[in-house]
């Protein structure tokens, strides 16, 4: 199957959020809310505890303007009232009306600390005047505002009377005295880190998004089909067991990712129905990727099968596949290459039935020669006349020419892609460099997903499998939909085909 080399419209590194998007990026992101909030919340609650609790108290006065003889004139003085008041205001942190009110009260404050610690309010439409007063102390507070509304009382008396036998223009009359408050006016601890905690989970919200969009690592088959036109054959959920086991043993149970490598194996035949591919390039991106880790569970999943398979490392640089089985590395492609005998000669018996296997052999210094040498083409010949199946673990893509250089020997290519890890760039990078190489992709495998990343449900089977029968033969898992041409694979959530 041969893919388009364009990326597809609309796809760039910095991914759009879609409003399911965002209910993954949440669930994979929680941490980070979490984190954020309870770190902001603990710095307003440490900032709060380590502020010194102030106490504010209040009095409030009442302007009066005119005398009993003008009565007639009311609105007139309610006006002037209104007048006074702002003036009034003023002189409240003046010195005259300090020092008074310190000498009346006894407080030993200084003039300086009592006017940061005043202040006064008035509203235009109002003959009200309030004067406050702040203090760590709530006696101090309670007392200074009280002194000086007796001596703004005082002196506006004095200052409003033009001589000693008429009467005052205006007066303050203390309508409200400061009582000592029992609360403190701030920190208002409680607030305060309910307040940090909200903007921690905005903060944390806001650097998750960020985070999704500039972050290019494809972590789902939907972000993996908005970099490349192909389609993802099989997500491969993470499994623990793989570390110590690098095949799975398909004859037991039935694993999240067993199940994983039987649906590769079944939306293989789907790729071409009428001619599916039998020699197949398994490589990556990158190195670390699982490109080999799929190479030998596929060729497992096609044995189980009963077909007949033959697992060949290509991997001429850095070979695992006689390591990670425990088969002998000496001799294998590189001693064909080199023309030691016919290939079958070098193919050893693999773990389980039906699976034989080609390790690499020697390191040459030259493996790009020697994989584009017309014996190499010969010899995945002869391979693929005496097997049903040849599936080939070839070196990533970005980094040597190799797996391009093997792609014309083969029926399709599978690149896989490790969630979490593999770049955008670097997947539509790989894909240019094989259909450039005229290599025919087969489609994607997704390895190593997470749970929570994953758009597709794993059923286990264990209980209803039957005897004598392949899972991935009838297994729901296997089945595969064919939407507007593109293949996807795996049942959707909820759903039972």
């Amino acid at each position: 199957m041969t893919s388009s080399s364009n990326t597809p419209e609309g796809a760039s590194t910095a991914r759009s959020l879609s409003v399911d998007h965002l209910r993954f990026l949440f669930v994979r992101n929680w941490w980070i809310v979490a984190v954020s909030g309870a770190v902001l919340g603990c710095l307003g609650l440490g900032y709060c505890l380590v502020q010194t609790p102030m106490y504010v108290s209040s009095a409030t006065l009442y302007v009066t303007s005119g005398t009993e003889a003008d009565a007639q004139s009311a609105y007139q003085g309610s006006l002037a009232s209104q007048q006074r008041v702002a003036s009034y205001a003023e002189l409240v942190d003046s010195d005259v009306i300090i020092r008074n009110a310190l000498d009346d009260s006894g407080l030993q404050i200084s003039v300086d600390d009592a006017r940061e610690a005043l202040s006064a309010a008035s509203n235009p439409d109002t003959v009200l005047l309030s004067i406050s007063a702040e203090n760590s102390d709530p006696a101090i507070a309670t007392t200074l505002a009280n002194s000086v509304a007796e001596a703004m009382t005082a002196y506006v008396t004095t200052l409003e009377q033009p001589n000693e036998a008429s009467q005052p223009l205006a007066k303050l009359t203390v309508v409200s005295p400061a009582v000592q408050p029992q609360d403190p006016f701030s920190p208002r601890t409680a607030r305060n880190t309910v307040l940090a905690v909200l903007v921690g989970f905005v903060l944390g919200v806001l650097i998750a998004v960020l985070r999704e969009r500039f972050d290019t690592r494809l972590r789902n088959g939907e972000e993996v089909q908005r970099t490349v036109p192909s389609a993802v054959l099989a997500e491969i959920p993470s499994e623990n067991t793989l570390d110590g086991h690098p095949v799975i043993d398909f004859s037991v149970g039935s694993s999240r990712a067993a199940e994983g490598y039987r649906r590769l194996r079944t939306n293989l035949a789907f790729v071409s129905v009428d001619q599916p591919p039998r020699c197949i390039l398994v490589t990556s991106p990158g190195p670390g990727e699982g490109k080999t880790t799929t190479s030998l569970n596929l060729a497992a999943a096609l044995a189980e099968d009963g077909n007949r398979v033959v697992l060949v490392d290509a991997d001429l640089r850095r070979p695992s596949v006689a390591r990670r089985l425990g088969l002998t590395g000496a001799i294998g492609l590189t001693s064909f290459l080199r023309g030691d005998g016919v290939i079958s000669d070098f193919v050893q018996s693999g773990p389980v039935e039906q699976l034989d296997v080609l390790v690499a052999g020697a390191l040459p210094p030259n493996p790009a020669e020697l994989l584009g040498s017309q014996r190499a083409k010969d010899g995945m010949e002869a391979l693929q006349a005496s097997y049903d199946f040849v599936i080939m673990d070839t070196p990533p893509v970005l980094p040597v020419a190799d797996a391009a250089i093997l792609s014309q020997y083969v029926d399709g290519a599978l690149v896989v892609v490790r969630a979490g890890r593999t770049r955008s760039q670097d997947l539509a990078t790989a894909f240019d460099s094989l259909l450039a190489a005229k290599a025919s992709i087969a489609g994607v495998v997704l390895n190593d997903v997470s749970a929570h990343d994953s758009r597709y449900v794993y059923y286990s089977y264990e209980q209803v499998s039957s005897p004598g029968r392949s899972v991935g033969q009838s297994s729901v898992a296997d089945t595969a939909n064919v939407d507007g041409g593109n293949l996807r694979v795996g049942s959707a959530p909820g759903s039972l085909t």
